[in-house]
């Protein structure tokens, strides 16, 4: 496998992980306006949504790998976070991302990341 074949599937799992992300995002926006979900529920499944985008991401990685897949997914994982972070500080100057939540989240994400890769 090429070096050039690993970025650009590194990348097109990256934009399917973050196409999922927003798609799941838009719903859950119109399930808050319609539901009136409170802030527990609506953190939570934003959560939710970040890992279940992961691991998307990483079952397209491992399809498009076919080795170490495990490998290819925690990487996914990594840079679909460290994406999401640095977005997050760029928008809101916010450095809450480094709170228990926060960290538990990542390592949900890097988890959801590999799990994706070793089911693909």
């Amino acid at each position: 496998m090429t070096r050039s074949y690993k970025i650009i599937g590194v990348l097109r799992s990256l934009i399917v992980a973050y196409v999922v992300t927003g798609v799941m995002l838009i719903i859950l926006a119109f399930a808050m306006y319609k539901l009136g979900l409170g802030e527990d529920k609506v953190n939570f499944f934003i959560t939710l949504v970040y890992i279940l985008s992961s691991a998307i991401g990483g079952i397209v990685i491992g399809k498009t790998m076919k080795e170490k897949k495990y490998m290819w997914g925690l990487l996914l994982g990594f840079l679909y976070v460290v994406v999401i972070c640095i977005a997050s500080l760029v928008v809101t100057k916010d450095t809450s991302i480094i709170s228990a939540h926060g960290i538990s989240t990542i390592l949900l994400c890097l988890l959801g990341g590999t799990l994706g890769g070793m089911i693909s």
